[in-house]
């Protein structure tokens, strides 16, 4: 299973496949990997198992907005299992509209999920979803999680520098000499056996990875450590050898600026049909580590220890009008979102809605538009 998450990496067209499996292991009735901005109420479905076409098309089209888990999900660290019950009591989830109409009708009862990327008001993660005869996702469940989370983060973000691109190649460097990422070739001994054009760029600047006798090193010795353990791992055939491992090791330069390497062993599964004509044992992907921008409402929402529903309550405010409004929207009722809102005035120290904006506005970052 954790093989097929890294031939996923370089196939996209086998997620499904991987998911399955990933469904097996940890007793669930579907799978999959998506996106969702509760802000603009979008989502995407980006692979997935055991899920009805025409649910993910209702799900974008009508029920996006009524997710009651959204978007306080997106505030989690990435690596962080959750399910149901980290957000609301399951007899409060299971009164919502959003179960009634769309969650229960599939025969779902709970999840487990974890998020992949962190954006300033959405997030693309991973989850399963369990059924009535499986029950809700217990202690177990968030073992067995946690076994595959850095698997399939890894693999994701992998899959990510690869973006497009197909591994429909027998070898690797027209795949990787078109990717925007550093991308380099190593053997198990270490030695470097490609280098695309930005990974010649960063071994040339050496300020975060350099190459001394033909072996790829981090320029900083700590780092370094972590990036030979990662090569080491990947090298062993063993795809679970790199579970330990962090999914992202980060490099820094001489004037602080962070880079973010990730490791995808080739040494066994569909990837080494990918590396005929190398001896390679692992890819390392190198890239600039985007800036970390944190929206005035998850702020807000630290600060002062809102609920989920506090939270949809407070992003609400922000883009509707009267309560009637926002009742409509999020699928509860006008005594619901006005109990919701007294309990925001009390939390923050505020009095009125235009306070609460205020608030959020003045916690937002310069660089992102509330």
């Amino acid at each position: 299973m954790v093989g097929a998450f890294y031939d996923a990496a370089l196939d996209p067209d086998s997620w499904p496949n991987a998911l399955e499996m990933t469904c097996s292991f940890l007793d669930a009735a579907a799978a999959n990997m998506a996106w969702q901005d509760p802000v603009t109420q979008s989502a995407m479905v980006l692979h997935s198992y055991g899920e009805d076409p025409k649910a993910q098309r209702e799900y974008r089209e009508r029920y996006v907005h009524l997710n009651p888990l959204f978007p306080a999900a997106i505030f989690l660290e990435p690596g962080a299992i959750f399910s149901c019950i980290d957000f609301m009591p399951h007899e409060e989830f299971q009164q919502t509209r959003f179960f009634k109409e769309w969650v229960s009708p599939q025969g779902f009862i709970d999840f487990a999920a974890t998020n992949i990327y962190r954006y300033p008001t959405s997030s693309s993660f991973f989850a399963v979803r369990r059924s009535r005869a499986q029950g809700y996702t217990d202690q177990e469940v968030r073992r067995k999680m946690a076994l595959i989370v850095p698997h399939v983060r890894r693999a994701a973000m992998i899959g990510r520098e690869i973006d497009t691109q197909r591994a429909s190649t027998a070898k690797l460097d027209a795949l990787l000499g078109a990717v925007s990422a550093g991308a380099f070739l190593v053997d198990p001994a270490g030695r470097l056996d490609f280098i695309n054009e930005m990974g010649r760029k960063f071994l040339d600047a050496r300020e975060i990875v350099r190459e001394q006798d033909g072996i790829l090193k981090a320029c900083d010795p700590a780092t370094d450590r972590l990036l030979q353990a990662a090569l080491l791992a990947a090298s062993t055939r063993n795809d679970l050898a790199l579970g330990d491992a962090r999914p992202s090791i980060v490099l820094t330069n001489t004037t602080g600026v962070r880079f973010l390497a990730h490791v995808l062993p080739l040494a066994s599964g569909a990837r080494q049909k990918a590396s005929l004509g190398f001896s390679a044992s692992a890819a390392v992907f190198i890239r600039r580590a985007e800036i970390p921008i944190i929206s005035g409402i998850e702020v807000v929402a630290k600060l002062h220890r809102l609920s989920p529903a506090e939270i949809r309550i407070l992003q609400a405010a922000m883009t509707m009008g009267s309560a009637s409004e926002i009742a409509a929207a999020l699928g509860i009722t006008v005594p619901t979102v006005k109990s919701h809102f007294a309990s925001l005035f009390r939390k923050t120290g505020t009095r009125r809605r235009s306070d609460l904006i205020k608030e959020v506005a003045a916690h937002g970052s310069p660089l992102f538009p509330q």
